[in-house]
């Protein structure tokens, strides 16, 4: 049975004793053991399935998971580079985020943005996955201005945006070699897309480019994306999913037939890294248990 769905709320500001002892807790703490866990070994991808009773508790835990990536990180490499989405449900990871303990947990100085994908709009635009982020994480968190990489502002043509940002990749991270994200953060539209890599374009195939930019159709408009090779480079990639709008479609990619033309987001296989997919019981209702 799903899961009745709470309204997320922003927690009250914490005086400084009760913020205190709630950040040397959190250090101590280790995840809490999700409600079920499934495996998808007859799936040619491989990814782990965490299913939480609650949005609240989604959020909570993939925080969690969030700061101790980043610190580990850090500790071994000296930063933490992340890939972030868009859409409803990163929102409330980036609440929690920006708020404590997370907000002192987090090495943010030691921390650098980067995005998935985008929409070819300014900034500013309301569809904007930057402007969400800038809202919900990027003004409460004190992440340099210089750590963070922007995809696109819709200035010049999509293509050449794309090749912009795979430059700016490349200066980051050095030529040669994939891009390598510590955490990659994806979510599944109810077509089974990720990063704006849609079902039945060529885009999805792509195995030279780390970034791509083209016009989906009239609906959707033109995208900035990463590609399936850069995105399966990643240390860690989190699938966020959450209500019960994404259970027909979740079924299907983690219980059916693998169709990666058919539904992109079985295209993810790392190598050389873990998948996993992170969600509510609501999205997670038509899953077998």
């Amino acid at each position: 049975m799903a899961a009745k769905k709470k309204t997320l709320t922003r927690p009250k500001a914490k005086k400084p004793k009760a913020a205190a002892k709630k950040i040397k807790t959190a250090l101590k703490a280790k995840p809490s053991k999700p409600v079920k866990a499934m495996s998808a070994k007859a799936l040619r991808f491989q990814p782990e399935v965490r299913v939480y009773p609650t949005p609240d508790t989604l959020f909570q835990e993939t925080a969690h998971q969030f700061m101790q990536i980043a610190r580990e990180a850090v500790n071994e490499r000296g930063r933490f580079v992340a890939a972030l989405s868009g859409g409803s449900t990163p929102k409330g990871l980036f609440q929690q985020l920006a708020e404590e303990p997370y907000r002192t947990l987090i090495p943010w100085a030691k921390t650098y943005l980067f995005w998935v994908d985008e929409r070819h709009v300014p900034l500013t635009d309301a569809t904007s996955n930057y402007r969400m982020t800038q809202e919900f994480l990027l003004a409460k968190a004190p992440i340099p201005k210089a750590n963070v990489f922007p995809m696109t502002d819709g200035s010049q043509p999509v293509e050449r945006a794309a090749s912009v940002y795979e430059i700016k990749m490349g200066k980051f991270f050095g030529a040669g070699a994939l891009p390598r994200f510590d955490l990659t953060l994806l979510g599944m539209g109810d077509d089974g897309h990720t990063a704006s890599l849609f079902p039945g374009m060529p885009q999805v195939n792509e195995l030279h480019k780390w970034v791509v930019g083209y016009f989906v159709d009239e609906a959707r408009k033109e995208r900035v994306s990463l590609t399936f090779p850069v995105l399966n480079a990643s240390r860690n990639l989190l699938v966020l999913m959450e209500g019960q709008k994404k259970a027909e479609r979740l079924k299907d990619v983690l219980e059916g037939s693998s169709e990666p033309p058919r539904y992109p987001v079985q295209y993810l296989r790392p190598p050389g890294g873990k998948l996993l997919f992170a969600m509510d019981a609501a999205a997670a209702a038509l899953l077998k248990k």
